[in-house]
């Protein structure tokens, strides 16, 4: 389950979706900074150089929901609890680019700068970094001194918190696809290592215990680390992907949901509209419904099985 250890520094869970197309094709000094954060996820995007630039993206971001309470039967002590599952969001980007570097000059303007052009002589520099902080996942990518870079890249991440009957599930992944010219390729992968923590959450703020896994990921030790570098002159591809699943809690099953309390107990956000169908059932309204359609009319206030008296007789 989700807390407020496990978010991204600083941002909060506000609801929105953004999508953004790009298609450039041109001739100069290019640099982009683009940077995306949902309450628990972050991706970034940032790329530079000068000469003959051909590229085009697409980014998905949004903040699907901003809490996600649920209630279950808790498995030890057979009780309704309430607890925050921990907000869901999304982020994905995709990139092609064919980029060519060169020195570029550019008069600006009437005065200096036009008997005086800027030379942009920027060698190529592109970046990505997709961060899912509940999973405490990273992966990276960085081109840099490049004399030209061509490919693709694909970044998807997804943090779905799992409801009161279903397991939820964290994702990351990086796809790659480079040919690099002259210039280096880092490409990295961590995924931390929970700490010892004495006390963890244990289904939202309410209620800990005690636990030697931790609930604070950590950088020392950790379960994945992935560090490649690429010098010269390369041809890289490389998929990289985690899936964690967020189990929900475990239930106390009995042979009917409301035996642990009574059908009116239940919790529920809107009662009449999740129980109305079975809400007659508990009330004795499908009862009285039904006596009313029956022929000849039966006393409710005898017993209901067929006596001499109430045998039906054609």
């Amino acid at each position: 389950m989700a807390g407020t250890w496990d978010y991204n520094p600083g941002q909060e869970a506000v609801k929105h979706r953004n999508d953004v197309t790009s298609d450039v094709t041109g001739t100069g000094y290019v640099m982009e900074y683009v940077k995306v954060n949902t309450n628990n996820l972050s991706m970034l995007e940032y790329n530079h150089g000068s000469g003959s630039m051909d590229f085009a993206d697409i980014l998905y971001d949004e903040q699907k929901t901003t809490s996600n309470t649920i209630y279950w039967i808790d498995y030890t002590t057979g009780a309704w609890t309430k607890g925050n599952a921990g907000p869901n969001s999304a982020i994905t980007y995709t990139r092609q680019y064919d980029n060519v570097q060169a020195p570029i000059a550019f008069a600006y303007g009437t005065g200096y700068y036009a008997a005086n052009p800027v030379i942009y002589n920027s060698l190529i520099k592109d970046k990505n970094v997709a961060n899912s902080y509940q999973e405490s996942a990273s992966m990276h990518r960085q081109v840099e001194y490049a004399r030209a870079l061509k490919g693709d890249i694909a970044i998807d991440i997804n943090c779905t918190a799992p409801t009161a009957t279903a397991s939820g599930k964290g994702s990351i992944s990086m796809k790659i696809d480079d040919e690099v010219t002259q210039g280096t390729l880092h490409v990295g992968e961590f995924l931390g290592m929970p700490m010892y923590k004495e006390n963890m959450p244990k289904y939202g703020a309410s209620g800990t215990y005690k636990s030697k896994n931790g609930y604070k990921q950590g950088i020392k030790d950790p379960i994945i680390m992935i560090d490649t570098d690429y010098i010269g002159d390369f041809s890289v591809q490389k998929t990289m992907k985690i899936d964690i699943v967020k189990y929900g809690p475990s239930w106390m099953e009995d042979w009917l949901p409301c035996c642990s309390g009574g059908f009116f107990d239940i919790p529920s956000y809107n009662f009449d509209k999740e129980r109305g169908s079975q809400k007659g059932i508990f009330d004795c309204t499908c009862r009285n419904e039904s006596i009313k359609t029956f022929k000849p009319a039966w006393n409710t206030s005898m017993a209901q099985f067929p006596t001499a008296k109430y045998q039906y007789k054609p």
